[in-house]
């Protein structure tokens, strides 16, 4: 995690902008206070949902809630990141006292690709002194996850990969990504394609989701049918799920936000 301050602020307190943080009236209280602690952190700190429940009386829900309200603002910014060279992906995650907005926030230079075993390096000899340090300028390595890709790739697992990077509050990683790709390569075995299982598992989240991501494409999957039902399957519109049952009921709706009679019946 990358924390970008305002360079003043003297070692061993946490001095805040009112602007910008503890006066800004459009944050909510969970809000600001949760920037404030992600702003007293070091540079380089590892912090997330399920960390940052545990160092707080609220759960992770609420803290959740309080992300998603500083990603809107701009104040916290996920980012995800291919490898050119295993082709594994990682989130990088920065947090700022000064919001930031605009497309260009979003873009992130691809990694180096590092020059061949036994290769020489570039520059005529005599270049440098043996021992002394470098004259190239410091760069600071950006977060991996805190739980790495897989070494081994399989279909199951690109496809999720592939969706995270579509859909980054939809990402996976370490055990859920290998349960839920374990689903998805049988679905791929009996017959459907990517695009149809791209289609399903990308339906838009309900707005007050309870459970995980992976709680959450694990139902998906398990409500699709052993077999397509026909060749066209996904090349409908986007459906809709309902959102009753804190976001787990998941059958066909007209419209985002909207229940579906089983819940409304049931006070959901």
């Amino acid at each position: 995690m990358q924390i970008h301050r305002i360079p003043k602020h003297v070692p061993g307190y946490t001095i805040l902008d009112n602007g910008h943080v503890v006066r800004k009236h459009s944050l909510s209280w969970a809000a600001r206070g949760l920037l404030s602690y992600l702003l007293s952190l070091p540079d380089g700190a590892r912090e997330d949902v399920r960390t940052l429940a545990a160092k707080s009386v609220e759960g992770r829900t609420s803290v959740a809630r309080a992300l998603r309200e500083l990603e809107a603002a701009g104040h916290y910014v996920r980012r995800t990141q291919r490898d050119p060279l295993t082709g594994q992906v990682r989130t990088l995650v920065s947090v700022h006292e000064v919001p930031v907005t605009g497309k260009a926030v979003h873009t992130v230079p691809p990694l180096p690709v590092p020059p061949a075993a036994g290769g020489p390096a570039p520059g005529g000899p005599g270049g440098g002194k043996a021992g002394s340090p470098s004259k190239e300028p410091e760069t600071k390595d950006v977060e991996e996850p805190s739980v790495r890709p897989p070494e081994k790739l399989t279909a199951g697992m690109a496809l999720l990969l592939e969706l995270g990077c579509r859909e980054p509050k939809m990402a996976l990683a370490g055990k859920p990504l290998g349960d839920q790709a374990a689903r998805v390569e049988r679905l791929l075995a009996q017959g459907w394609s990517r695009s149809a299982l791209l289609g399903i598992l990308a339906a838009p989240l309900p707005e007050k989701v309870t459970h995980s991501v992976g709680a959450v494409l694990a139902g998906r999957l398990a409500r699709v049918p052993a077999a397509p039902a026909s060749p066209r399957e996904g090349s409908g519109p986007r459906r809709h799920e309902c959102s009753g049952r804190g976001g787990m009921c998941g059958r066909p709706v007209a419209g985002p936000g909207q229940v579906c009679g089983a819940c409304r019946a049931g006070g959901a």
